[in-house]
């Protein structure tokens, strides 16, 4: 028995299918699905499954018709049943505010799952290989993710979903499907660098393995330690529940919100996790600033606020419960998934000149000036530092939680900028917008309000650094109210 047919076997066992069991086998035409349909056909006794092959057309690209020929030939010639479908997925992607990767993994989930329903499977079975565990760690850990998105792609999801070929990686199953003289197709856009996938798979990865050539095989070994965490840690969470208060209907959960603030801050955001899984039956589109939103808008907000989530599902803080349900409503706050992006000013160590940088994003242009005993100036768009108290690259960014520094005319004490909007009667809607400027010392200035005292200049500074702020456009960007200091 070749190694591949081995680890699928072996997987088969772990997943506890049964002898003769149905599965609907997702295949693209791709080496890896194609592969995997044929280590699933060729499994020997007592491990022979019945198999219903499954090929859904994106109608993404002009080849997608010649690739679902493709498959349909290929299952005609191994004896196998097949469907193939068609879905709109560009325009589903943008009714649902959905990427084009998101929508396509949506979309193709619901197909299989309706297809195992009306063929009466048990199972469905995906082709992720090895490499598209460690792509994927790598991509989520680019992005940014909690512990159960860096635990990559599960083998097995939801008691129905399969992966069998997910510890096999690309270059054997490339080398099987050689040796067996099967052909497959291959999808053009696997080679484009337009995607983050691509680029991690033929840049990223390639100058990873100058340091650890072992580098996808550490990749996949991290994602199933965490794996089993998060099983871990989500079993005991599962069996708080009751004990929490927590109600589950049909398209509702509602959590008393005195119970679940009383709870770490990380399994607040499990739990609510939880809950929109629970909604939904997905988490496509769901991020990190959707989950934190609700936790502290929904927990510590005013009573009756309603936030907008993907998928017309809302999240509703009503007296004492915090109510996550299908629905769309008028007066509910649309929670945003883009933040400001930060951008680095230029290195300012080079010589003591006028410089003049452009931040469109922000609507700013900022004139910077290093200059040597001159006085300094300050005002609502004007600061002036100690260049010897610093070093770069200096940042100009948004706010974020936990950021403090120290207020001029406050002697010395620290606070926290969070405060600091509160006392100065900054609207909530407007913090985001305003630009910070900070060193990799702290923040230097809360532009247009407030420079830090440590790194203010004086009469006595040798190398002041004067940064005047004004706007690139007539769209206000420091709000009129501002008298600086």
């Amino acid at each position: 028995m070749s190694s591949l047919l081995e680890k699928v076997r072996r997987a088969i066992i772990r997943f506890a299918v049964q002898p003769n069991d149905k599965i609907v086998v997702a295949v693209s035409g791709g080496p890896d699905s194609v592969c995997l349909l044929y280590l699933l056909k060729n499994l020997p006794a007592p491990y022979r499954l019945d198999l219903h092959v499954a090929h859904l057309n994106h109608q993404f690209r002009p080849e997608a018709a010649e690739e679902a020929h493709f498959v349909e030939k290929l299952a005609g010639q191994w004896h196998l049943p097949v469907t193939i479908a068609e879905r709109p997925v560009s325009d589903i992607c943008k009714t649902q505010k959905l990427s084009k990767q998101a929508g396509a993994r949506m979309v193709r989930y619901q197909f299989c799952e309706a297809l195992a329903k009306e063929v009466d499977a048990q199972w469905i079975a995906f082709g992720h290989t090895a490499d598209d565990q460690a792509e994927t760690m790598l991509m989520r850990i680019l992005r940014g993710a909690g512990g159960p998105g860096l635990g990559g792609i599960p083998e097995k999801r939801n008691h129905l979903i399969l992966r069998p070929i997910i510890e096999c990686s690309r270059k054997d199953i490339i080398t099987t499907l050689q040796k067996e003289n099967i052909s497959y197709i291959e999808d053009p856009s696997n080679k484009q660098p337009i995607y983050l996938r691509n680029r991690i798979r033929h840049q990223l990865i390639p100058a990873l393995e100058q340091y650890n050539p072992n580098i996808k095989n550490t990749l996949c070994r991290e994602a199933e330690l965490l794996q089993d965490e998060n099983e871990l840690i989500d079993q005991w969470m599962l069996q708080m529940i009751p004990e929490l208060g927590i109600q589950s209907r049909q398209d509702s959960v509602s959590f008393h919100i005195s119970a679940l603030q009383k709870q770490h801050i990380a399994l607040q955001r499990r739990l609510i996790r939880w809950g929109i899984k629970e909604v939904l039956h997905h988490l496509e589109g769901i991020t990190f600033q959707h989950i934190e939103t609700i936790r502290t808008q929904g927990l510590n907000g005013k009573n009756g606020i309603t936030l907008q989530l993907p998928h017309g599902m809302v999240a509703i803080k009503q007296y004492s419960k915090l109510i996550l349900r299908q629905g769309i409503l008028s007066g509910a706050t649309r929670i945003s998934n883009t933040k400001r992006p930060e951008r680095l000013l230029p290195e300012m160590t080079i010589v003591p000149s006028r410089a003049r940088v452009d931040f469109h994003e922000w609507n700013l242009r900022l004139k910077i000036s290093l200059t040597q005993n001159r006085s300094p100036v300050f005002s609502a768009c004007i600061a002036s530092f100690d260049f010897d108290t610093l070093s770069t690259p200096l940042s100009l960014r948004t706010w974020q939680a936990g950021d403090r520094f120290s207020p001029f005319g406050m002697g010395g004490l620290h606070k926290k900028i969070q405060d600091f909007f509160v006392d100065a009667k900054i609207p909530k809607e407007n913090r985001p917008h305003i630009p910070l400027l900070s060193s990799p010392q702290g923040i230097l200035w809360v532009v247009g309000f407030r420079t830090d005292e440590r790194f203010r200049a004086t009469e006595h500074t040798v190398r002041i650094l004067t940064i005047e702020v004004e706007p690139l456009t007539t769209e206000p960007i420091l709000n009129e109210r501002n008298h600086g200091e």
